[in-house]
């Protein structure tokens, strides 16, 4: 069976938009050098509403930038006009996202907790925050950032139709995993995480889910009746890889099963997972080619 697929458009949190547990209080309220005013509630028109003609065509080239990938470019205009507009949350979470993709998650991390820290609703600081701390290998302040994720999910905080958010990059032999976690199992074989692995040039090559099927679950309680009656589920882990197009013009995958699992697997065992996939440490239980993508 093939997943949804992931663009590349879908990796990034901010620029798509134009189109509690005691640790995570201690987290988010963590003392940061006094600086200035964050603005709350502001829109990305509030923000250009706001910019000369010279900003705004700083801004258009910033996040033209940032959609060819050149992060490092777009991370110096948006802390330029950081500078002109101190504390602005809109600027902040595109200089932090763009420093992200650049590699400097020190000035991400600076940059983007004061803003979750002014408005623990902010959905997009809040998993910027959570990246910036995975990325910087804070355990802590990344898994209280999944839990308010969580917490802002169900109270109806998040868009509709936000299905998952990106946790962290990772480099990989040259490639890039993209890891996300889900607010909420989605799709019909209920996914849980799910990796992109983009090579040099950034083309997408491979996806590598955490999934539990509800209809693997009927086995699954014949032959582990203890640990369904104990709540536990199925998992596995599958991978596809992107093999072209077919002589009649479709584009297909390869698909692999890796591992079942009993319960759910913490995150950091599901990235190892994946990183192992990705990096081609793993050998799959079972391989389906040929396999056309709807």
């Amino acid at each position: 069976m093939i997943r949804r697929r992931y663009a590349w458009e879908r990796v990034t949190l901010i620029l798509g938009l134009i189109v509690q547990p005691i640790l995570l209080a201690a987290t988010l309220s963590a003392q940061v050098p006094a600086g200035p005013a964050i603005s709350t509630n502001e829109s990305v028109s509030d923000l250009v509403n706001k910019l000369t003609p010279e900003q705004k065509t700083q801004f258009t080239g910033a996040r033209q930038a940032y959609q060819a990938r050149r992060y490092t470019d777009a991370a110096a205009t948006f802390k330029l006009l950081l500078r002109q507009f101190p504390g602005d949350a809109i600027l902040s979470k595109y200089a932090t996202e763009a420093a992200l993709n650049g590699g400097d998650v020190d000035f991400a991390l600076k940059t983007i907790k004061p803003v979750a820290q002014a408005n623990p609703e902010d959905f997009q600081a809040t998993a910027l925050l959570t990246r910036a701390c995975a990325e910087s290998s804070d355990t802590p302040c990344r898994d209280a950032g999944v839990a308010h994720m969580l917490d802002l999910h169900r109270r109806g905080l998040t868009p509709s139709r936000m299905e998952d958010y990106v946790v962290e990059h990772v480099k990989a032999d040259g490639n890039t995993v993209i890891i996300f976690t889900s607010l909420e199992p989605w799709g019909e074989y209920k996914i849980y995480n799910t990796a992109t692995v983009l090579d040099g040039d950034g083309k997408l090559f491979m996806t590598i889910t955490l999934e539990s099927s509800d209809g693997d679950q009927v086995l699954f309680a014949k032959e582990h009746p203890k640990e369904a009656a104990q709540g536990l589920r199925s998992f596995s882990l599958d991978a596809y890889r992107e093999t072209g197009l077919n002589g009649n013009g479709q584009r297909t995958q390869t698909h692999y099963t890796y591992k079942f699992l009993v319960g759910q697997p913490s995150y950091d065992t599901v990235r190892e997972a994946f990183l192992d996939i990705a990096n081609g440490r793993s050998k799959p239980m079972s391989i389906r080619g040929n396999l056309v993508v709807p």
